[in-house]
C-alpha cells in the first residue's frame, strides 16, 4: 500500500468534526484518522481508542449503533479488549475499548477471603 494524499483523508477529518459536536461529551483516549482496508478497497476511517474500561466502549457502541453481536472481545494477559465497526455519516469508523480482566466467581471468592 502506497501512502494516502491528505486530500484521500479529507472527508474522515470532516466527519471527525461532526462526531466532536455531537458525541463531544463523551470520553476518548485516542482518536485517528487512518486509510483501513475493507471490501477489498482502501478507506479512510476514524479509529476511537478508550482505555478507562469498557463501560466508556459501550457508550460509544450504543450512540453509533454498533450491533453488539457484532463486537469482537479479546483477552488480554493483563486486561480485555472489545473492538466494534460501523459506518457513521459515510466514515468507516472502528471503536476500541480497553479495561481490566472480569473476575470469576473463584476470583471474587478469593478476594473476599482475602
Amino acid at each position: 500500500m502506497s501512502a494516502e494524499s491528505l486530500r484521500r483523508l479529507e472527508s474522515a477529518a470532516r466527519v471527525l468534526g461532526q462526531l466532536a459536536d455531537v458525541f463531544g461529551h463523551l470520553p476518548v483516549t485516542d482518536i485517528s484518522i487512518r486509510t483501513v482496508y475493507r471490501d477489498d478497497e482502501f478507506r479512510p476511517a476514524i479509529v476511537i481508542s478508550v482505555h478507562d474500561g469498557l463501560t466508556d466502549f459501550e457508550a460509544w457502541r450504543e450512540v453509533l449503533g454498533i450491533d453488539a453481536d457484532g463486537v469482537k472481545l479479546s483477552l488480554l494477559p493483563s486486561s480485555s479488549s472489545m473492538t466494534g465497526e460501523t459506518q457513521w455519516c459515510g466514515t468507516w469508523i472502528e471503536v476500541h475499548g480497553y479495561g481490566p480482566l472480569p473476575l470469576t466467581e473463584d476470583q471474587r471468592a478469593g478476594a473476599v477471603a482475602a
